[in-house]
């Protein structure tokens, strides 16, 4: 399967170029009856369902026309969604001014507005509490990518 992880990466790193469309998440996985291709694309400005379901056909097409797989299949292409971590410098870029929750490897769990991103940081506004209710100050920091498990954007409803 990894060799046909590689081809499909490969097909869609040059169908989609350089853009709009960014390729976010790719996996293979061989299932009971059918393998499954699950593809996770977006955009700066999010993906539509029409855009999702042309690359499906186009890959489809092309997956079919090259053998490359030969048993049934099914193939998923979608946008990440909420709940998948931002991964990479567009999608930070994409989210600057939203609430994000962070994981760091060390030490425990940021919560704050999305500032600004540079290649190896990110800048959080964090607010500091008393009594888990009371704001105290907003202080803003930046933390290396380094030192971060994931990084997720928080919905708000307000």
């Amino acid at each position: 399967m990894g060799d046909l992880s590689e081809k499909i990466r490969e097909w869609l790193l040059a169908y989609v170029g350089e853009g709009p469309i960014f390729l976010v998440d790719l996996q293979v996985s061989p299932g009971s009856k059918r393998s499954l291709v699950t593809i996770l694309v977006d955009t700066l400005e999010g993906i539509s369902i029409d855009e999702c379901a042309l690359l499906s056909r186009k890959l489809a097409h092309h997956i079919e026309e090259n053998a490359w797989i030969e048993e049934a299949y099914n193939l998923e292409v979608s946008s990440p969604g909420l709940d998948f971590p931002l991964t990479q410098g567009w999608q930070f870029q994409k989210n600057i001014g939203r609430k994000v929750k962070v994981w760091m490897k060390k030490e425990g769990q940021v919560e704050g507005a999305l500032l600004a991103y540079k290649e190896d940081s990110i800048e959080i506004l964090t607010e500091k509490t008393l009594k888990h209710r009371v704001i105290v100050a907003k202080e803003s920091t930046w933390f290396p990518l380094a030192e971060i498990d994931k990084i997720k954007v928080q919905v708000s409803f307000q």
